[in-house]
């Protein structure tokens, strides 16, 4: 298991990238902060592929990478390094942790819920020997 630090910086922590269980990896991606990520420039030589853009305040390179990271949350896609996707991410990060009690206790509530739908669903079938 990783040890973790807890961030000061004003970026989400690695705990959160960690937590994510959807995510992916490409040689391009535009994050929600409207940034387009691009991996190595040999990806890019097919002839059919636009110029490979310079860096600037709306494009980054990642090095030497062949995959940057990325994740699906709240309808938005959030890159991996991307400064402001973490700072944008921490607001989320700290919600939930100040909400945790209350995220918990709907969390149960709801698992009983879904339960019973299951079980309700399950004498059906019996009833209806399926």
């Amino acid at each position: 298991m990783p040890v973790y630090v807890k961030p000061e910086n004003g970026k989400c922590s690695e705990m959160f990238w960690d937590a994510q269980d959807r995510a992916y990896g490409g040689v391009y991606v535009e994050c929600r902060c409207r940034i387009d990520h691009y991996a190595v420039e040999s990806f890019y030589m097919d002839e059919d592929d636009p110029p490979f853009p310079p860096e600037s305040d709306t494009v980054r390179h990642h090095g030497d990478c062949d995959s940057i990271g990325h994740f699906e949350f709240i309808g938005q896609t959030f890159v991996y390094g991307c400064d402001s996707c973490s700072q944008y991410l921490r607001r989320y990060e700290d919600f939930i942790w100040a909400e945790r009690d209350t995220i918990r206790n709907y969390l149960k509530i709801r698992i009983d819920q879904e339960k019973k739908w299951a079980d309700q669903e399950h004498l059906r079938n019996i009833l209806a020997e399926i």
